[in-house]
C-alpha cells in the first residue's frame, strides 16, 4: 500500500496588496495567474485585528503567524528584540511537529532556528545576516544592502565581500541568468531613458524567488512563506498618480507620466511570481496568497497630496545628541525607523528620556516617536509635524543641553510624499488539494488564518488560537441550514451562537 500523500502548504506573502486595486485588474485582464488561482479556490477578505497605531505590518503579520491579537504577542515595532514576541509561529508549530520548513523574508522572522530541517532565510530587515543553513548568508547580505541602501539618507551598510564574488555566490545558490539578463536589461534600458527608476523595487522579489524555487525543490518543505514588500512600496509613493481622483491636491501630468504606471506594474509582477509558484507546486501543495493588511489613500484636509516623510540624516548625530554615542548598537530598518541596542539599562533609560523631552521650536512639538521592548529603542522623527517643515527650526535635547537646525538633523528626499496608507482589509486566496473552487468567504478576521492553514496541513491549531478555521472553504464542508455556502462571516457568527 503507498503512503498517504503529503500535503504542503506555500503561504505567499503579497504585503499590503488590496482587493480595490486586484479586481479592477482582474476585470481588465492584467492578471492572469491570480484569476486561475481565484477560479481553482477560495477567496476573501480577512480584517486586521489592528487599529490604529497598531496597524502596521510587523504587527498584523505577526498576529497572522500566531493566531493571536496584539496584546498577547506583544510586537510593537519592527525587529523588537525576538524574546519580547509571545509565539509559537505557524512555522514553529509545523517544526515542532518534525515536519520541515522554509521560511524566506517573512517579517520578523529573525533570528533563524537552527535546529529545523529545510531552510531559513529572515525578512530583508533583520538586524543580522545570519540564515539557516549558514551558506545561504549570501543572499541576505543582498537583501540587507539593497534595503538599508535604499534609504536616501541614513544608509549605512557594511559591504562584506565585493559584487563579483556576491554574484558568484548567489549564481550558486540559485539566481538564474535569466534574472541576471534582466537585470542588465533594466540598467541598459535605464541609461536610455526607457525604463523608470521605480522599475529596480521589484527585481529584489524576482531574484528572491529563483533562491526560493531552488531551496524549496531542494527541501520540499510541508510549511514555507515567501515574502515580498514591493507593492506595499509602489502603493505607498506612487498612489496619486495611478488614481487622482480620491486626493484633494491633484498631481501634475509629469508626475502622473513618471509615477502612473508603477502600481500596475508592481501587481503585475506580483501576478508573474504566482504564476511560477503555481507552475513549481506540485498536486498536494496548498497555496494561499494573503496581505494581513491593506493599503488605501492617503486622503486627509492637513496632508492634502500625501505626507511626505521625515529623515534622519545622520543616525551618529543622534546619538551624540541624545548623549548615547559608542554606548549602544543603532541599525535601520523600515524608512524612517532605526533600532538603538543596549547593553546598560541605565544608558537606555537616559537615552529614552532625551528623546521623550526633546522638540522642534516650542515644547508641544516633541520631536521623536519612542517605542521601547526589552534593550532596544525603535525611534524615527514624529512624521506628523506641522508641514511645511521649518529648516531653520531649532531642535532642542534638554536632558544634554544640545542644540541643533532641524534641516541639519532631517531630511525629506523622497521623489513624491506618502500617498498610501494602511487599510484593515486584506486579501486571502487559498487553492489546493482540499479546497472547494468558487468559493467566496466574503470578511473574515486575521485570527483566522493560522488555523485554517493548519487545517490544511492536517494538523491541529493549539488552544491560545481563539480565531476559526474558515471551513467553508474546504471540499469537506457540510452547509448549515440558511447559511450560504462559503459565507464565513456568517459561519462565524452561527459558532458565536453556538457557543
Amino acid at each position: 500500500m503507498n503512503p498517504a500523500p503529503v500535503k504542503k502548504l506555500i503561504l505567499v506573502e503579497m504585503n499590503e496588496i488590496t482587493w480595490r486595486l486586484v479586481d479592477p485588474l482582474l476585470a481588465k485582464g492584467e492578471l492572469p495567474h491570480f484569476a486561475r488561482l481565484i477560479a481553482r479556490g477560495a477567496r476573501a477578505a480577512p480584517v486586521a485585528e489592528e487599529e490604529g497605531a497598531d496597524l502596521d505590518p510587523w504587527v498584523s503579520w505577526t498576529t497572522v503567524y500566531t493566531g493571536r491579537k496584539v496584546s498577547e504577542h506583544g510586537v510593537k515595532f519592527l525587529e523588537q528584540p525576538p524574546e519580547t514576541v509571545k509565539g509559537p509561529r505557524l512555522w514553529d508549530i509545523v517544526a515542532d511537529a518534525g515536519k520541515p520548513v522554509g521560511i524566506f523574508g517573512s517579517i520578523m522572522s529573525w533570528p533563524p532556528r537552527k535546529d529545523v530541517e529545510g531552510f531559513w532565510v529572515p525578512g530583508t530587515f533583520s538586524p543580522g545576516y545570519e540564515t539557516f543553513p549558514a551558506s545561504l548568508e549570501p543572499i541576505q547580505e543582498l537583501n540587507l544592502t539593497y534595503t538599508r541602501e535604499h534609504m536616501p539618507v541614513g544608509g549605512d551598510v557594511r559591504r562584506r565581500m565585493g559584487k563579483l564574488e556576491l554574484v558568484l555566490k548567489l549564481k550558486a545558490l540559485g539566481l538564474r541568468v535569466a534574472t541576471l539578463a534582466r537585470i542588465a536589461g533594466f540598467f541598459a534600458r535605464r541609461a536610455t531613458g526607457a525604463a523608470q527608476a521605480w522599475e529596480k523595487v521589484s527585481m529584489q522579489p524576482l531574484i528572491n524567488f529563483d533562491f526560493f524555487e531552488r531551496l524549496w525543490r531542494k527541501h520540499r518543505p510541508v510549511f514555507a512563506t515567501f515574502h515580498t514588500n514591493h507593492v506595499a512600496h509602489y502603493q505607498h509613493r506612487y498612489w496619486r498618480a495611478t488614481d487622482p481622483a480620491p486626493f484633494l491636491e491633484k498631481p501634475d501630468a509629469e508626475e502622473v507620466r513618471k509615477y502612473g504606471g508603477a502600481i500596475r506594474f508592481g501587481y503585475r509582477v506580483a501576478d508573474e511570481l504566482l504564476g511560477r509558484i503555481m507552475a513549481m507546486a506540485d498536486a498536494d501543495t496548498t497555496i494561499v496568497v494573503a496581505s494581513a493588511l491593506a493599503q488605501q489613500p492617503y486622503v486627509t484636509e492637513e496632508f492634502r497630496g500625501g505626507r511626505s516623510v521625515i529623515r534622519m540624516r545622520d543616525i551618529h548625530a543622534v546619538l551624540d545628541l541624545i548623549g548615547a554615542t559608542g554606548r549602544c548598537r543603532a541599525y535601520s530598518v523600515m524608512a524612517p525607523q532605526w533600532n538603538l541596542e543596549f547593553d546598560d539599562a541605565q544608558v537606555q533609560q537616559a537615552a529614552e528620556l532625551a528623546l521623550q523631552q526633546a522638540y522642534v521650536g516650542t515644547p508641544e512639538h516633541r520631536l521623536f516617536a519612542c517605542a521601547s521592548a526589552g534593550n532596544t529603542l525603535c525611534i524615527n522623527i514624529r512624521q506628523k509635524l506641522p508641514r511645511p517643515i521649518d529648516g531653520a527650526a531649532e531642535c532642542v535635547f534638554p536632558t544634554t543641553g544640545k542644540r541643533i537646525r532641524m534641516d541639519a538633523l532631517c531630511a525629506e528626499k523622497d521623489p513624491t510624499p506618502k500617498q498610501g496608507h494602511h487599510d484593515r482589509t486584506g486579501l486571502l486566496i487559498m487553492a489546493g488539494p482540499d479546497i472547494a473552487a468558487g468559493v467566496d468567504l466574503g470578511a473574515c478576521s486575521t485570527l483566522d488564518l493560522a488555523p485554517t492553514m493548519l487545517k490544511a496541513l492536517q494538523l491541529d491549531a493549539p488552544a491560545h488560537m481563539t480565531g476559526y478555521v474558515l471551513s467553508a472553504a474546504f471540499k469537506d464542508h457540510v452547509a448549515s441550514p440558511g447559511i450560504p455556502a462559503g459565507h464565513a462571516s456568517a459561519a462565524r457568527a452561527t459558532v458565536d451562537e453556538a457557543a
